[in-house]
């Protein structure tokens, strides 16, 4: 199928799902908005990218090597949520990344890749009948490596920064900002075609896991597996002037099945050690 109607269809669908194009509603409560066309080839947004299955919008990913992007692990299985961990049909050949799309600025600024092979984390999939050890939340994390035809420029690469819990690197209050391809039908341009940064803090931890880290910065559905960084000036620890902390994986929902707004929780997977060495080795 050619690219452009491949976008075409992707545009279609999304707007069919969705069964809305923009909400009426004015503006975002939170600090967010949607990145500007002129900012899409800059760091870190031209790393970021929307990850579609079988022409569907699925969630966000973000580039961690020449042909590796990093997503939420859930984002592949069948239904998470249902309890359904096993992975969805037709992977990888019906994963597309289209890598700092942008349906404000017209589609993609960048030519999209077919996924060769997906991995995802052994102790969140369900690899057979017998298997008991699957569905772990600090393991909601994957892997999308594309084909050798389509790699990324280095300066796409979004560099992890590993922190623990104990170590105060991310004390509570520090500022961290979130980007992603969000879907809510209550603020206008959040149609899953847009990406999106919004910003925020980190809030004292909800959960008895500390790999698992509390940001109070707005995501919405479809922001699933999107970046959480933190800024730097003239030292960095990762080298680059944004280092990625975690992977969106959870927001509280209200009754209508929505991301809750306001002071709520919203959870990443904390970049740590052993996840940065687990990715790495994908």
């Amino acid at each position: 199928m050619r690219f452009a109607t491949r976008l075409i269809m992707l545009v279609v669908i999304t707007l069919l799902l969705m069964g809305t194009t923009l909400s009426t509603v004015a503006a975002l409560d939170v600090d967010g908005n949607i990145v500007d066309r002129s900012r899409l080839a800059d760091r870190p947004y031209r790393g970021m990218a929307l990850v579609t299955i079988a022409d569907h919008v699925a969630c966000t990913g973000f580039i961690v090597a020449p042909r590796k992007v990093v997503t939420a692990a859930h984002c592949l299985v069948r239904d998470a949520a249902a309890g359904k961990y096993k992975l969805r049909g037709g992977l990888p050949d019906n994963v597309r990344i289209y890598r700092a799309y942008s349906g404000v600025a017209g589609g993609a600024t960048f030519g999209a890749c077919d996924v060769a092979r997906v991995w995802v984390h052994s102790k969140f999939v369900k690899r057979n009948s017998a298997d008991r050890d699957f569905g772990s939340r600090v393991h909601d994390y994957a892997v999308l490596t594309t084909e050798r035809g389509c790699s990324y420029p280095r300066s796409a690469v979004m560099r992890l920064w590993a922190t623990e819990s104990d170590d105060a690197q991310l004390a509570t209050g520090r500022k961290l900002q979130v980007g992603g391809y969000p879907s809510d039908p209550r603020f206008d341009g959040m149609n899953a075609l847009n990406m999106w940064r919004t910003r925020g803090t980190v809030w004292p931890g909800v959960s008895d896991e500390p790999s698992l880290l509390n940001v109070n910065a707005f995501v919405a559905q479809g922001m699933s597996g999107g970046p959480v960084w933190r800024s730097f000036g003239s030292e960095s620890p990762c080298g680059r002037a944004q280092c990625v902390v975690g992977i969106v994986v959870e927001c509280e929902i209200n009754a209508k099945g929505l991301c809750r707004t306001g002071d709520s929780s919203r959870l990443a997977v904390r970049i740590t050690p052993q996840v940065k060495q687990s990715i790495r080795k994908r």
